[in-house]
């Protein structure tokens, strides 16, 4: 199933310093439409198992939060946590989101977790940071089940995005800030949501702590504070 990216659907979008991850403060851009879109069509899924793959502070928890607050018999665990007993009580659920996989189920869990889904017809949603099944598994049926998954990945922040983020948290702090700086903060900064969010509130932080006007030897002290 192909979900069409339309710039006119892109979301108001406030910056959450604090994980409360609220839908509102998503952004909807071109590099995680297909994952939003998925999000919010639950239940229509195509597939009852997915995999939303992309880097960190991509906003794969993020969109977890949201969907958790759409169903109302959801669990969320890290990968690691998954044993026989959550297995065993995956029939008390609608839908199980296991966040940060990293080959770090075990095969036969994991096997076990996937058939007992099958047969209650529940949904699974698993977050990593590559797509589940490059993982190197240890049987045949298990890397068969593994690629029935439908897989949507998230890719990074490209330069529009990182600029749109950028000008508008100055702009809404009525900061008019020089294009100037705002390249050289997209050419330096780690491309990730959390670590843009972080910076901005740095620069925040340090502008109101010392009374300094945010330029650019402040911008390159937080950046440099940053590395």
């Amino acid at each position: 199933m192909e979900f069409k990216y339309n710039p006119m659907s892109q979301l108001t979008f406030k910056f959450p310093f604090k994980a409360k991850y609220y839908e509102q403060d998503f952004y909807v851009s071109k590099n995680n439409f297909s994952a939003y879109k998925l999000i919010e069509s639950w239940p229509n899924w195509p597939n009852k198992w997915m995999n939303i793959y992309g880097a960190s502070g991509s906003g794969k928890t993020h969109l977890s939060k949201i969907l958790e607050k759409k169903i109302d018999k959801v669990k969320i665990l890290d990968a690691e946590e998954i044993d026989n007993i959550h297995i065993d009580n995956l029939e008390k659920i609608k839908c199980l989101i296991i966040d940060n996989y990293a080959e770090n189920i075990n095969n036969k869990l994991f096997y076990s977790l996937l058939n007992q889904s099958k047969q209650l017809e529940s949904y699974i949603l698993i977050n990593s940071k590559i797509p589940i099944n490059s993982s190197k598994f240890q049987t045949l049926d298990l890397k068969s089940r593994v690629n029935s998954f439908l897989f949507i990945g998230i890719e990074l922040p490209p330069d529009d995005l990182l600029n749109v983020i950028i000008t508008k948290n100055f702009s809404d702090k009525q900061i008019k800030l020089d294009p100037k700086i705002s390249n050289y903060i997209i050419k330096n900064i780690e491309r990730s949501y959390d670590k843009v969010f972080k910076f901005l509130k740095d620069v925040d932080e340090l502008s109101l702590s010392t009374g300094k006007s945010i330029n650019i030897n402040l911008i390159k002290k937080v950046l440099n504070n940053n590395e």
